[in-house]
């Protein structure tokens, strides 16, 4: 099928509701609505919402809204046609990609194909079975995670590929084949993989360790259009029923994170990079996750992502904790019987993010010498400056530097305050809502077509323009033009959703009440009424200038007939 029609069959298999709760902690908000915190920006009380009826999210906070097309776009950070074939995978429905050949494989059909080559390698590989064991993990650890074995070979997977009717270049693009030269060859070989899912469970990549003296030890596949590192967090589908009890413990590596959930610790996740990532947060909140436990490595490489993860804008919704482990990582405790047991302790005694940044900035450095205590309170400052008035991480670390430097109070606000005003001024606000009544009648009467049914949209299209006289350049005027051209509900949504009043127009989307089909002629006629009306007030008030600067009978007439077609207006909507 077309992307049109794919849009209307995936709006009929899949809930906004349930794709928006993937990322967003969802509360009923009244009849078919939810509330929870908007992903698109930081805050404390909950400002968008649901309407699961009218098929839209809004937020009354940063304005953003739209459809189910919409949010995955913005979510995920893809582009319309990015978002469609994801959501088409989930629902199940095929589009039909003018000029695509015939036999197109999709991406998602490529990887697991390799899995399948990659479980077969492991069957048949004593020595990728004897490395796994050698780490302590179970048969059952190794299933569940699906971990394979790449063979050395250098064009295995090809072949394998190529017997499934995958061609090379779909290979590439997939990111389990590599080309030199123009020639194509396995990208992973004489590797364990671990193959990498995205938050539906579905496999957009491969990690792949060396067994040999390969190097890199770990090669992971190159970003693809399904795979951006940043996006996703190993583990993460198998942890999700544990994350929403609250608690996350994020790791570097992926054998650990498979090791601590053997060792019971099913909430495990790692990530894939140095540190956590706002998109990688962002899955994290949206399981509800309130308290995330940093078990990185404990080097320096460790500990610098522990503070990377601590300094983004979204970690400050997390009351976070770093762990000092009794052992170099997790994946070590897995092959001590009393492994389970010092971790639990480790987590126990986990420090408070307060008392773990300070610890680090305190490293190496005297404080008994004024040198080092001001490098010490340059090195937390920058926490300490919190745009958020009661941030209590802020708060305590401020209580601990005074105790600890010695300083009263008063002194360092005196110092902060200081430093603030050095500070380069902060980004502008954005930009106001639109006040101008006219235009938000405009909007009005958008929402209340894009309200109307598909099968009747054009002939009400044509009601209103045959009822109202935009000026020219106005945003309804190029609405209607627009919709006589491409009389399709969901192309208008999304073409005006990003226009400059688009969030104000989404707001009247959730906030205007549904309208019966007997009782839309009539509001329908109410809402053009008013808009006359602003239209010809602000014709008026024209003329009333024009009056005053050159007086004439011909601009007196005018103002005295726009009165009565004013007055005429409000006999309509007031029903008089």
């Amino acid at each position: 099928m077309d992307a049109a029609q794919a849009v209307e069959v995936i709006k009929s298999r899949l809930s906004l509701k349930e794709v928006v709760s993937r990322y967003v902690a969802l509360k009923p908000a009244g009849r078919g609505r939810w509330k929870g915190l908007c992903p698109f920006h930081q805050e404390k009380t909950p400002s968008f919402y649901v309407d699961e009826e009218k098929g839209l999210f809004h937020c009354f906070g940063c304005k953003a809204g739209g459809d189910l097309f919409a949010f995955v776009e913005r979510i995920e950070g893809l582009d319309f046609m990015g978002a469609l074939e994801r959501l088409a995978e989930e629902a199940g429905v095929e589009i039909t990609h003018r000029g695509a050949p015939q036999n197109r494989r999709e991406l998602l059909d490529v990887l697991k194909l390799a899995q399948a080559y990659f479980l077969e390698g492991l069957s048949a590989s004593l020595e990728g079975q004897e490395y796994l064991k050698k780490r302590g993990l179970s048969p059952e650890s190794i299933a569940r995670f699906g971990l394979g074995y790449a063979p050395p070979k250098a064009e295995g997977l090809l072949l394998y590929l190529s017997r499934h009717g995958v061609s090379p270049e779909e290979g590439l693009k997939a990111g389990v084949l590599a080309e030199r030269d123009g020639r194509f060859y396995d990208r992973f070989r004489h590797r364990i993989t671990f193959p990498i899912k995205d938050h539906l469970g579905r496999i957009v990549a491969f990690t792949g360790r060396a067994l040999g003296d390969e190097t890199p030890k770990y090669l992971n596949s190159p970003e693809t259009p399904l795979f951006r590192k940043r996006e996703v967090l190993f583990a993460f589908p198998e942890a999700k029923p544990k994350l929403r009890e609250g608690r996350a413990i994020l790791v570097e590596g992926l054998f650990d994170a498979i090791a601590l959930h053997q060792m019971g610790f099913q909430e495990a996740v790692a990530v894939l990079g140095s540190g956590l990532s706002e998109e990688q947060a962002r899955l994290l909140k949206g399981q509800e996750v309130r308290e995330v436990y940093l078990a990185f490595d404990a080097d320096e490489a460790g500990q610098k992502a522990a503070l990377q993860s601590l300094d983004l804008a979204l970690a400050r919704q997390f009351l976070f904790y770093a762990v000092r482990l009794p052992a170099k990582d997790p994946g070590e405790l897995l092959l001590s019987p009393e492994g389970p047991a010092l971790f639990q302790k480790a987590l126990e005694e986990a420090l408070p993010e307060v008392a773990f940044r300070f610890q680090e900035a305190a490293k190496a450095l005297d404080l008994s010498r004024p040198e080092h205590k001001r490098k010490l309170l340059e090195s937390l400052t920058p926490r300490m400056l919190s745009p958020e008035p009661f941030d209590p991480v802020a708060e305590r670390l401020k209580a601990l530097v005074v105790e600890r430097l010695g300083l009263t109070p008063r002194q360092l606000e005196e110092y902060l305050q200081s430093r603030k005003r050095g500070k380069p001024p902060p980004p502008p606000p954005p930009k106001a809502e639109p006040k101008n009544r006219t235009l938000l009648l405009e909007l009005d009467v958008i929402a209340l077509l894009l309200s109307v049914d598909e099968a009747r949209f054009p002939e009400w299209i044509l009601y209103v323009a045959d009822h109202v006289w935009p000026p020219e350049g106005s945003v309804l005027a190029e609405f209607l033009d627009l919709a006589r051209k491409e009389p399709r509900r969901d192309y208008l949504r999304q073409v005006f959703g990003r226009k400059e009043a688009g969030g104000v127009l989404f707001e009247r989307l959730m906030m205007a009440p549904s309208v019966e089909e007997p009782r839309l002629p009539e509001v329908m006629e109410k809402t053009l009424a008013r808009l006359r009306e602003a239209y010809y007030l602000e014709r008026r008030a024209k003329l009333k200038e024009a009056l005053n600067q050159n007086p004439s009978l011909e601009i007196l007439r005018e103002i005295q007939e726009l009165d009565q077609a004013i007055e005429a207006e409000r006999r309509i909507y007031r029903r008089l």
